[in-house]
């Protein structure tokens, strides 16, 4: 919920209250978050890591939200030739980037957020463990089968190695040498993407995109349109 947007626009079917209470628990969730990373020193190690779990699976679930909606444009892209008529799969095609890049936008929002409340030792000690740097790394450079970034948005990415970089020379120390061993190895692996593999995917993917989007156009085009109602001059009683 964290990385949602907050507006108090009224939605149809959606009370505005109800809008109203969700966006007022974010924002007390936010401040609590903030507050939790500003004296972690001075609280409970149960609460802090409490706070910590509960920012993991935020994160965690918007990066499957921005995963999932790429890998959904992806397999429309296959499928849709079989149903719907064009101007509909247009609607949809679109839609569905649209969506992806609404949720990548809200996961590099979040990861803005995460970074003010990593401001002190205690929290970035907490956040050396294996399901947080997993994670961080998983949205820098995680690839689809198709070799394109999982999260296609280069300032989402590049967040997430900047929270990295804010944790891992704190916790250094309390590192196992197989995950940090781990962790430079995937680093090593996404710099060589970067610079060999990621641009051919990304410049393939790019044209398939704009192939489809031009299929599309030329499939409404040629789709048959309903003939409209002419009315004859004789039909308007013969007015002048």
């Amino acid at each position: 919920m964290l990385g949602q947007p907050l507006q108090l626009l009224q939605k149809p079917g959606v009370s505005q209250l109800s809008t109203a209470l969700k966006v007022a628990s974010t924002r007390l969730l936010q401040i609590l978050a903030i507050s939790t990373g500003t004296y972690a020193d001075k609280l409970s190690p149960k609460v802090v890591q409490s706070l910590l779990d509960l920012l993991c699976s935020q994160l965690k679930n918007l990066l499957a939200q921005a995963g999932g909606s790429r890998l959904s444009a992806g397999k429309d892209q296959e499928d849709t030739k079989q149903d719907g008529s064009p101007d509909s799969d247009k609607k949809d095609f679109r839609a569905l980037i649209r969506k992806q890049h609404t949720a990548e936008l809200h996961l590099g929002d979040f990861l803005v957020f995460l970074r003010r409340v990593v401001s002190s030792k205690a929290i970035q000690s907490k956040m050396a463990s294996p399901k947080w740097t997993e994670v961080l790394l998983n949205i820098a450079a995680q690839k689809c089968c198709s070799g394109v970034p999982l999260v296609g948005n280069m300032r989402t990415r590049l967040l997430a190695l900047h929270v990295l970089e804010a944790v891992l020379p704190a916790c250094e120390a309390n590192m196992e040498d197989d995950q940090l061993t781990q962790v430079v190895d995937r680093l090593f692996s996404l710099l060589s993407d970067c610079m060999w593999e990621a641009p051919v995917a990304q410049a393939k993917h790019t044209i398939q995109m704009k192939e489809k989007v031009q299929e599309l156009k030329l499939q409404v085009r040629a789709a048959p349109h309903k003939p409209e109602f002419v009315r004859h001059p004789a039909a308007a009683g013969g007015r002048r």
